[in-house]
């Protein structure tokens, strides 16, 4: 898998090499939503999922996303967030970043340093698609091994000028 440079364009803190350090293992999950950016610490169990899924529809809605692309971007986060929970070591976080008003940029992050592979799956088979359905649907994606983990992300246009831009409003319906 190529990473383009391009994608992995996140501002973060020093003191958070690898994106937001949670508190805690298990538990209630740490829900951070600003105007352009949603930052999620979720807990190692897979009721997580759904909340990342809630939490991204509130996001996408209140930045003015297109239901389309919105339902593209769900999918890709829950894709993303149930292979962290369910193939992962350690703490699992999710961060979606409105960049320019005009892309979406995803970072998955959890405690493997093992970067994840396309694999092939048999066409009767339940699951191991996942990445493969992120590269057909983003405009770039990758992963990096990080000293803490990993952090798998991809990058996905959501509006060229004939769409308003996003509501000031921060999304409260998640």
């Amino acid at each position: 898998m190529t990473v383009n440079p391009a994608g992995a364009v996140a501002t973060v803190s020093p003191s958070l090499p690898n994106g937001p350090q949670p508190r805690r293992r298990m538990g209630s999950p740490d829900i951070h939503p600003t105007p352009q950016e949603l930052v999620l610490r979720l807990a190692t169990d897979p009721a997580a999922v759904g909340l990342a899924r809630r939490a991204t529809i509130g996001a996408l809605r209140g930045w003015g996303v297109p239901d389309t692309t919105a339902d593209d971007i769900v999918l890709m986060v829950d894709e993303l967030v149930t292979n962290a929970i369910e193939h992962a070591t350690g703490p699992v976080w999710l961060r979606l970043r409105l960049r320019r008003g005009c892309c979406v940029i995803c970072k998955v992050g959890d405690g493997c340093h093992e970067a994840p592979r396309l694999r092939h799956s048999d066409p009767d088979a339940e699951n191991g698609r996942g990445l493969f359905l992120v590269s057909a649907l983003a405009d770039a994606f990758g992963a990096r091994i990080t000293t803490t983990g990993k952090v798998i992300w991809f990058r996905r246009r959501v509006r060229d000028g004939r769409v308003p831009a996003p509501r000031t409003t921060s999304p409260t319906d998640y």
